[in-house]
């Protein structure tokens, strides 16, 4: 895969940019992030206004799938001011091994156009020299190949890395910004506009219950088989490489509004799972930022699968009268549609794990009440989103795994619950449970130790 050649333009983005690119709107992951509102994200969203922009410091790198290997003929890098001097383009087949298509010591910033000649479904920029004090910043970073004039929006959704920090900052609303941590105290008046009646998803005990969101990472499918982890998924219909361990459930999910295709929905309804995940973070404009209306008039597709169907996963305001996922399970209800369990995320700020374990039980419970419907909670860690992005100790986070596993299993109305996320960073504080050896962290050993 040798580099045919490469130039460099400064200024306006070159004419061919009215091509679109392969990477538009598809899933991009980032080693770290400045702020929530400048994820990997945004470099991939075909707006000239957004940016992804890294935390100060190096190595960093911003990664793209494709959804399939696909031949590449052109990178476009278009870099806000801070720009890095030193980086390299690779692409990997499956996310693991990657292979360097260009490289140089004396990038400029501005517009960067690099002509290539490779193959592969995963493409990352690998900056090693910052020009500035300040991050690495691109307001583009696009990937031009075979079919780029017809795009196929990827099914897979933007997640955070185990070096970056999970994008929670919510949409502004007329009332004050919302903390990830639920009141303990429930919504004044619970709504009584129960769904269609369907057989409901019997209440289960512990056992079956314990999962884990996954990404990919190295050593993750070595990861996902020592952690005990009964269950999992990838924000996707697909496994996206991992191997799933004998006697391990995979979960398939339908992300967002472009997620929802015949070849997904069919993916969904062969995976094995009798289970299907609905939307993920409708509520956030960063993640599948549907409007109720717009799932609404989407969900017959999901539950024509015959699967399980649960909720869009909102994050946050679950038990609050008139908030997103209300308005959601009304309109099921007033359109006669199939809503099978309710599932949830939650972050919390207070790093005491009793005092967290009672919050995240406080919210649970009055979500509960709310629709009484089987509970999944599909998204949840220590991680306090109230002022930037801030993480408990290793020994503060382990001991919140042990006493929340521990509370999820004695509410039979929880059906499932999942960490965020298996993967860990080798070097920033985060929630994950494996580093990339294959080691378990301090949460790591308390989730597998936890029945």
């Amino acid at each position: 895969m040798a580099v045919m050649g490469a130039s460099v333009v400064n200024g306006a983005l070159p004419a061919s940019a009215a091509e679109t690119p392969l990477s538009q709107g598809q899933a991009a992951v980032a080693s770290s992030i400045e702020r929530g509102d400048l994820s990997a994200a945004a470099a991939v969203d075909g707006k000239s206004g957004t940016r992804w922009s890294s935390k100060f410091s190096d190595p960093q790198w911003l990664q793209v799938d494709l959804g399939k290997s696909t031949a590449i003929d052109k990178i476009v890098l278009n870099w806000e001011r801070a720009y890095a001097t030193a980086f390299r383009i690779q692409t990997s087949s499956g996310g693991g091994q990657w292979e360097t298509i260009h490289s140089t010591t004396a990038g400029k910033g501005g517009v960067q156009t690099l002509n290539v000649s490779a193959t592969g479904r995963y493409v990352r920029l690998y900056a090693t020299q910052r020009s500035t004090q300040y991050g690495v910043s691109l307001w583009e970073f696009q990937v031009f190949g075979k079919g780029s004039a017809t795009p196929t929006p990827s099914a897979t959704p933007t997640r955070p890395t185990p070096t970056s920090s999970p994008s929670r900052t919510p949409d502004p609303t007329p009332s004050a910004t919302p903390s990830k941590t639920p009141s303990s105290t429930p919504s004044a008046t619970p709504s009584k506009t129960p769904t269609t009646p369907v057989p409901e998803v019997p209440p289960t005990g512990a056992s079956g219950k314990k999962g884990v969101g996954v990404w990919q990472a190295p050593n993750v499918s070595a990861a996902l088989q020592a952690s005990g982890a009964n269950w999992y998924y990838t924000w996707s219909t697909n496994h996206n490489g991992v191997t799933t361990p004998q006697g391990t459930e995979f979960v398939p999910m339908i992300w967002g509004a472009a997620s929802v295709t015949d070849q997904n929905l069919a993916q969904a309804k062969n995976a094995g799972s009798p289970y299907l995940l609905g939307f993920n973070e409708p509520d956030f404009a960063d993640q599948s930022n549907m409007t109720v209306d717009q799932a609404l008039s989407l969900w017959p597709k999901l539950t024509a699968t015959g699967l399980k169907v649960g909720s869009p996963a909102v994050a946050w305001g679950g038990d609050r009268a008139g908030g997103w996922l209300d308005r959601f399970m009304t309109g099921a209800a007033q359109r006669n549609l199939r809503v099978d369990f309710i599932t949830l995320h939650w972050y919390g700020g207070d790093f005491r794990a009793e005092a967290a374990t009672g919050q995240l039980k406080s919210y649970i419970q009055a979500v509960y009440e709310r629709y009484r419907k089987p509970i999944w909670l599909t998204e949840y860690a220590l991680i306090d989103f109230s002022n930037g992005v801030r993480f408990p100790t290793d020994a503060q986070q382990a001991a919140f795994v042990t006493e929340s596993i521990k509370m999820l299993n004695s509410l039979p109305y929880v059906q499932r619950f999942a960490w965020f996320g298996l993967p860990s960073s080798d070097t920033e504080p985060n929630s994950g449970l494996f580093r990339s050896n294959g080691v378990a962290t301090p949460a790591g050993r308390a989730f597998q130790a936890a029945e």
